[in-house]
């Protein structure tokens, strides 16, 4: 399982480093020593989300919100970010059932997010 949600984390990123709304956020991101090393965090972070467990030990505790606070997101880079995981879901064709998991996890954080106002520039 792990390894496939690495491939969907790895195929989101490749898409919102490049994408022209998005893609500034990433832009610490563009070195491969520092990508790889958040990918591994990111798939521990979407592991948790869908399976209730890692099979990484975690570094850390995963803080969403504080860690996305300081991107000073606009609310329609929270639309967009949205978008391009749904499209990357789409585009690999998993499971329809994981999908559908993955997608409803989206939109429990989309909640979560917009309930901070203070989350937004």
């Amino acid at each position: 399982m792990r390894d496939l949600i690495y491939s969907v984390v790895e195929a989101f990123y490749d898409k919102a480093t490049r994408d022209i709304l998005i893609g500034y956020h990433f832009d610490k991101f563009s070195e491969p020593q520092v990508l790889a090393p958040h990918l591994e965090r990111i798939t521990s972070f979407w592991e948790m989300q869908l399976t209730g467990s890692t099979s990484v030990p975690l570094v850390g505790p995963f803080h969403l919100l504080f860690t996305h606070l300081q991107l000073k997101i606009k609310r329609g880079e929270l639309g967009r970010w949205i978008i391009l995981f749904h499209q990357t879901l789409d585009t690999l064709e998993i499971d329809s059932e994981l999908s559908e998991m993955w997608k409803q996890r989206i939109t429990l954080f989309e909640e979560r997010f917009k309930s901070h106002p203070q989350m937004f520039s």
